[in-house]
């Protein structure tokens, strides 16, 4: 055994004298978990997560309610009275129920295991969304500083590493930083929320983005403010062009 290989041994040994111990559970419903789930959510959790299905908007993934099929040609009334500088947007699933559940606890209450099968999801939806499309890297929304001191970790770049993982497409970490932080966005309409992320973010100076396509991640896409401000910024920087992929979207 080599002195590389011991920590790791060690570890999975305590994690497994661990799970014996204190079995793991769903993060949702508390289920005990079967020892080697792969998932901290059980099986009934998984399959009750709202996936988003069309029809929804080609153009930025809008929920339209009431039709079968939107042809590709047709956008929103959003979209067409202001264009969105991104190629497309997809969405795994709805701000709403279960994952609503799953993102708050990962998102404010520190439980990065959930990462993993929100990854998942996101990776559903990324293969069935953008299977024809080949991507230079993926691009985590960044935190400011001061809320990732606050956080202790970056939801948006947890998420990109699970899904490029799965996508087999490096994460480039530094190619977007947030210079600024600025008000909640939570309470301001998207007019507002435009003005208040204007400035906010900036190319990074350690990774090229000249020429380059890339898959933007975040959470949660709402009025759509900040990825199109991400998104401004990547193409004024010299990107080629920029798609964006949300693990949640709101109605």
């Amino acid at each position: 055994m080599t002195a590389d290989t011991a920590p790791s041994l060690f570890q999975a040994v305590w994690r497994g004298i661990l799970s014996l111990v204190f079995p793991a559970h769903c993060a949702l419903c508390m289920k005990p978990l079967d020892p080697g789930h792969a998932l901290c959510l059980c099986d009934t959790c998984w399959s009750e997560l709202p996936r988003l299905r069309q029809p929804f908007c080609p153009g930025c993934g809008r929920p339209i309610p009431g039709q079968a099929v939107v042809p590709f040609d047709t956008r929103c009334g959003e979209c067409r009275l202001s264009p969105p500088r991104f190629g497309v947007c997809r969405s795994a699933g709805l701000y709403e129920g279960a994952l609503k559940q799953c993102i708050h606890l990962f998102k404010y209450e520190g439980r990065r295991e959930l990462a993993r099968p929100l990854g998942l999801l996101m990776a559903e939806c990324a293969a069935r969304e953008f299977c024809g499309g080949t991507f230079d890297g993926l691009i985590p929304v960044p935190l400011h500083r001061t809320k990732f001191r606050a956080r202790g970790f970056n939801q948006a770049a947890a998420l990109a590493r699970e899904l490029g993982a799965r996508m087999g497409v490096p994460v480039a970490h530094r190619a977007l930083s947030r210079v600024e932080e600025r008000d909640s966005q939570s309470t301001l309409t998207r007019a507002a929320r435009l003005r208040n992320v204007r400035g906010a973010f900036a190319v990074g100076r350690k990774e090229p983005v000249d020429g380059m396509r890339f898959l933007l991640i975040d959470d949660v896409f709402t009025t759509g403010a900040t990825v199109e401000e991400c998104v401004r910024v990547l193409l004024r920087g010299g990107a080629r062009a920029v798609d964006v992929c949300t693990l949640a979207r709101g109605r």
